[in-house]
């Protein structure tokens, strides 16, 4: 019994004395972690996107177009397609629209009819200008497009009259119109078919030969007034992505 009071007595003293040193002191729980929110996700790169530079190559198969004079079409008739190349170069602001420069000549097949009075013939023509292009799609393996441009035109025959070789040329203002549709090989790299057509408004037409050219009437003598052509076409593309 003795035992069981003074182990009473001991709980009591001690809850005596907790109790006069106060409540016991609490610690703060830590700050909580505070996570940044995440960079919003990159947007992929678009497939085969546009650049600012284009240079073009083709080999083309142009077919020449001839008005009749009233007096003869010599350096008409016997006139057939023949080979040629073509090079451009632009400069694209926008994904949907370039323009610079563009030249194309061809070597056309040309023989005279027996009864003409020609021998040895052959035939050329060319065209320079300003060219404008609209496009489609801003991204994609596919680049379709159309093209119009403004220049110069010409269409040059020679032969052989009486033991003396003779040039004629016909050209003026010209207007070529076309498009084409090319794939993408790799990014800066294009392939595919294309078409022009080129027509002059026909301001000269003269008659070289023996060292000195004279003026042709254009409603007496047949000459060319323009040509079209397909061909293949190459570009490369230079520049960051549109």
């Amino acid at each position: 019994m003795a035992r069981i009071v003074a182990l009473c007595l001991a709980c009591c003293s001690v809850s005596a004395l907790a109790h006069a040193e106060g409540p016991r002191e609490e610690h703060a729980p830590p700050p909580p972690i505070l996570l940044d929110t995440p960079p919003p996700p990159e947007r992929p790169t678009p497939e085969h996107s546009r650049r600012p530079f284009e240079l073009s190559a083709e080999l083309l198969l142009g077919l020449p177009s001839c008005a009749d004079g009233s007096a003869g079409n010599q350096r008409c008739d016997g006139m057939a397609a023949g080979p040629g190349l073509g090079a451009t170069a632009l400069w694209r602001p926008s994904p949907y629209f370039a323009f610079g420069g563009t030249l194309s000549g061809a070597s056309f097949a040309f023989r005279p009819a027996q009864n003409s009075g020609l021998a040895e013939g052959s035939a050329d023509g060319y065209f320079w200008g300003l060219l404008g292009r609209v496009y489609f799609f801003d991204h994609g393996l596919v680049e379709p497009y159309l093209e119009l441009g403004l220049g110069s035109g010409q269409v040059r025959t020679r032969a052989r009259e009486l033991e003396a070789e003779y040039e004629e040329e016909s050209g003026g203002l010209a207007v070529r119109a076309g498009g084409a549709i090319e794939f993408y090989l790799s990014r800066h790299v294009r392939l595919g078919p294309a078409f022009d057509w080129t027509r002059f408004n026909v301001s000269r037409v003269r008659r070289c030969g023996l060292g000195h050219c004279v003026a042709l009437d254009d409603a007496s003598n047949g000459q060319g007034t323009g040509f079209s052509n397909v061909s293949v076409r190459l570009s490369v593309l230079l520049g960051p992505g549109l």
